[in-house]
C-alpha cells in the first residue's frame, strides 16, 4: 500500500517537473520597437524545454491569432540565447497589440506568453489599440493584427509558363526565391459548330466528332456497297459477255 502511495507521487512530482520551462521577462508593458529595427526578447532559462519555438501573435486573451515564427528549435537550458534579438516586421496596425508565444514542441497546453508591446512604423508613429477591454471585461487593451503587404511574399501568377518570384519583405528587396513550376490550363466553354460531310453517294452524314478541317473517313454503307458490287459485276457482263453473243451471232 506505501508503495502504490509513493509511487504516486513520484509520479505527480515528474509530471510537475516536466511541466517547468522558461519564464518570459521581456519585452513588458510600455516597451516599443520600431519595425525595420532589432527587437529584443528575454526569458529565463528551462532545463525541459529542448525545443521551443518562439512566435509573435496578436488578439484577445481567448482568441490569439498568429502573426508569424520568431525563431523555431530553440533549446531552453541554453543561457547564451537570451537576450535573443530579431528584427521586427511591418505590421497593420502598428499598435501595442503584439504578444509572444513560447511553445515547447508541439505541446500548446503549457504555452508562455509576454506582455502586449507596440511595434511601430520604421519613423516611431503608432495608433491605440481598437479595443480598451478585453472579451471578459479586464481592462487589457487588444487588437487584431497581420504582416503588412510590405512584409509579405509577393506570388505573381502566370500562365503555362515558371517563375520567380522576389521576395517583397522591407529592407531585403534583392532577395529571391525560386517557385515550383506552375502550368494553368486555361478550358474554352465555347462550342464549335459541327461539321457537315456530304458523300458522294447522295446521303448526308453529320460527324458530331470531327471539329475544324479534321474531318473522320467516309465509310460507305452497306447498301452503297452492295450498289457498287452490282454495277461491277453488270460493267464485267457487258465487256465480256455481250461482245461473246455478237460473236456468235455473226458466225
Amino acid at each position: 500500500m506505501h508503495y502504490f502511495l509513493l509511487l504516486a507521487v513520484m509520479l505527480h512530482a515528474l509530471n510537475l517537473v516536466a511541466g517547468d520551462g522558461i519564464t518570459p521577462t521581456a519585452p513588458g508593458p510600455g516597451d516599443k520597437f520600431n519595425a525595420g529595427s532589432p527587437c529584443t526578447i528575454q526569458w529565463e532559462v528551462g532545463e525541459n524545454w529542448s525545443n521551443f519555438t518562439i512566435s509573435l501573435l496578436s488578439g484577445s486573451n481567448t482568441q490569439m491569432q498568429f502573426v508569424t515564427t520568431v525563431a523555431s528549435g530553440l533549446d531552453g537550458s541554453d543561457t547564451s540565447l537570451s537576450p535573443f534579438n530579431w528584427t521586427c516586421p511591418e505590421v497593420d496596425p502598428y499598435s501595442a497589440i503584439y504578444f509572444y508565444q513560447f511553445t515547447n514542441g508541439n505541446d500548446t497546453t503549457n504555452s508562455k506568453w509576454t506582455t502586449r508591446f507596440t511595434i511601430a512604423s520604421p519613423s516611431g508613429e503608432s495608433s491605440s489599440p481598437a479595443n480598451s477591454t478585453q472579451p471578459n471585461g479586464d481592462a487589457i487593451p487588444w487588437g487584431i493584427g497581420s504582416l503588412s503587404n510590405l512584409s509579405a511574399t509577393t506570388t505573381t501568377i502566370a500562365t503555362s509558363s515558371t517563375i520567380s518570384t522576389s521576395s517583397a519583405t522591407s529592407g531585403s528587396p534583392s532577395s529571391s526565391s525560386r517557385m515550383r513550376k506552375t502550368r494553368i490550363s486555361v478550358t474554352s466553354t465555347e462550342r464549335l459548330a459541327t461539321p457537315t460531310i456530304v458523300i458522294p453517294s447522295g446521303t448526308t452524314t453529320t460527324d458530331a466528332a470531327a471539329t475544324g478541317t479534321t474531318f473522320a473517313a467516309y465509310r460507305p454503307n452497306a447498301q452503297n456497297e452492295n450498289g457498287a458490287r452490282w454495277n461491277q459485276e453488270f460493267c464485267w457482263w457487258k465487256m465480256v459477255v455481250v461482245p461473246a453473243l455478237g460473236f456468235i451471232a455473226s458466225s
